[in-house]
């Protein structure tokens, strides 16, 4: 859905401390770089290319590993490189700098485009997808943009895919007659692409007018908005579209039960009419009966329907017309979603406004507000200090030890003590990942003898079976007391993260090609997890002390680089 707002581990003495202080609260989410509004959640590209997300995620929206709301950000777990995020009620995609894309959440028509209809809740490599310039989420489907300006689609059929065909995929397929796109938009069941000569084509449902084209039928291949020759920017909602002109003007056409068309009235058009009083647009967005545009003052303005003050206007009263978001100023982007709204400032901060029932406006609480309130920072970004005597300010580790006690991963050796030089052992590693992925309750028996049942391992270690995250060191071996290595973590890492292909260039002369740990090892160095011990080292028979393993952890879980 075209929602956007456009716009582990160096383990040495000298490794420099992460940017953020960890005893630091309050304040508001900086440095977000793009946005993107789905249904009851949002997700956000930052400067440094991790994304966060918060919200709804009773189905793995956040893209965490787990099923737990979020009413504060908090990170996608192995991205470290995004450009741009797009989401829906049906799932996540993003477009990594080396043009790779990767989705997660619902899959049961294929939107992810991994080649399963799995569901997945950490992201996934679509396969095949390698100069991808953008990605736009529909129901139940996923479009990218192609630098040669073509576009591939996956997903659930019935015209959705613009290949002239009904059948889904589960990989992607080309749109049929697409060769100059420069934008692509996503919503409900239409995508739309805006092309090089500033008309636009779009496909799929289009039994609101929902295409343009003057007609209310669907289209199986992409056909022609009718009377726009000067668009410089589309969006698509769930049965509405809106784009902007040369002239700064805002035009849309499809369904207007609520007035989401802009217009002052309640009819559907199946052409683009002019959105009411808005001549300086410099862009819009199209949700859920509710479009918004950015006036280049700086000021946005929303119209349709306004349940849950969607509008952010301090009602609850639709209007078929555009009305003013209250306080909002110095806005550069708006995004809107399926129940809610969020804006971005020039500044980098965000905020947001609607429904809140599940902590999507991201201010800590689940109260909807009808004008924009505070995206706080997550744990990501402001950990609160735990008050650990032997976890000095300014280390390597500071940040990490400190996300680490406030997501509940470890609560320290004693209560005021983390012991950073510890070698971890192999039942504490089990337990770290176990609770970073939401202490989920194991299927089956322990499979492990050596595991003695209602230890406060034994759960962990039996999930970590559960999941072939380790199935032990020997047959019904777990080996709870044995250090951990870093080969060994790069592969526990991997594979809680879902085994997200990476190549082979990681560079460590130490690093036998072929071994069990090299694509782990990979893994890490692409995500932007460890850059070795030193140039060309990993340094993997290496214990891995409590210090290291929650940098490992935080950079896996909120995307933070070594560079």
């Amino acid at each position: 859905m075209r929602r956007t707002l456009t716009a582990l581990l160096l383990i040495a003495a000298s490794s420099a401390a992460l940017a953020i202080p960890a005893g630091a609260t309050g304040g508001q989410q900086e440095d977000l770089a793009q946005v993107s509004v789905a249904e009851r959640s949002a997700c956000a590209v930052t400067g440094t290319g991790s994304i966060q997300c918060w919200g709804l995620n009773t189905s793995g929206q956040l893209g965490n590993g787990t099923t737990t709301n979020r009413s504060i950000p908090t990170g996608v777990v192995g991205i470290s490189s995004a450009k741009q995020v797009d989401g829906t009620q049906f799932h996540y995609c993003t477009v990594l700098s080396n043009r790779s894309v990767r989705c997660w959440r619902k899959n049961n028509d294929g939107q992810l485009g991994d080649g399963t209809t799995t569901n997945s809740t950490i992201p996934l490599e679509v396969p095949g997808i390698t100069t991808a310039t953008q990605v736009a989420t529909g129901s139940q489907h996923t479009c990218a943009l192609l630098m040669d300006g073509t576009v591939n689609c996956w997903g659930l059929g019935v015209g959705r895919l613009g290949n002239g065909g009904t059948s889904s995929s589960v990989v992607p397929v080309p749109v049929t007659g697409i060769s100059t796109a420069v934008e692509i938009s996503s919503g409900g069941g239409t995508s739309c692409a805006l092309l090089a000569n500033a008309t636009a084509a779009c496909w799929g449902v289009g039994t609101s007018g929902q295409l343009g084209n003057g007609t209310n039928s669907s289209s199986l291949v992409p056909v022609s908005v009718t009377g726009l020759s000067t668009a410089t920017q589309i969006s698509t909602g769930s049965d509405s579209a809106c784009a902007r002109t040369t002239s700064s003007a805002a035009v849309c056409w499809g369904r207007n039960s609520d007035g989401q068309l802009g217009e002052g009235t309640t009819t559907n058009s199946s052409v683009p009419v002019a959105v009411s009083g808005v001549s300086d647009a410099a862009a819009v967005s199209v949700g859920d009966r509710v479009a918004c545009a950015l006036r280049t003052s700086g000021l946005p303005v929303c119209w349709g329907w306004n349940l849950y003050g969607r509008l952010g206007d301090g009602t609850t009263t639709n209007s078929s017309v555009p009305v003013a978001v209250s306080g909002a100023s110095g806005i550069s982007a708006v995004s809107v979603g399926a129940a809610m709204s969020c804006a971005r400032s020039t500044t980098g901060t965000a905020v947001c406004w609607g429904f809140n029932g599940q902590g999507g406006l991201g201010n800590g609480t689940n109260t909807p507000s009808s004008v924009p309130v505070d995206v706080l920072p997550g744990l990501c970004q402001e950990s609160p200090d735990p008050g650990y005597s032997d976890i000095a300010t300014g280390q390597y580790y500071t940040d990490a030890v400190a996300w680490l006690a406030a997501k509940g991963i470890s609560t320290g050796t004693t209560p005021t003590t983390f012991s950073p030089t510890a070698v971890v052992g192999r039942k504490d590693m089990a337990v770290f990942l176990w609770r970073a992925f939401g202490s989920p309750t194991p299927l089956g028996a322990n499979p492990f003898g050596d595991v003695p049942d209602g230890q406060y391992y034994t759960n962990a270690t039996t999930w970590l079976a559960e999941q072939n995250i380790s199935t032990g060191t020997a047959p019904g071996m777990f080996s709870p007391d044995a250090p951990v290595k870093r080969r060994d973590m790069a592969v526990f890492l991997h594979r809680a993260t879902g085994l997200i292909t990476a190549g082979t260039s990681h560079g460590f002369g130490d690093v036998p090609p072929g071994s069990y740990y090299e694509a782990a090892v990979s893994w890490l160095v692409e995500t932007g997890i460890t850059g070795g011990t030193s140039p060309g080292t990993y340094s993997p028979n290496t214990d891995v002390n409590r210090a290291q393993m929650a940098v490992f952890l935080h950079r896996r879980g909120c995307g933070i680089s070594v560079a």
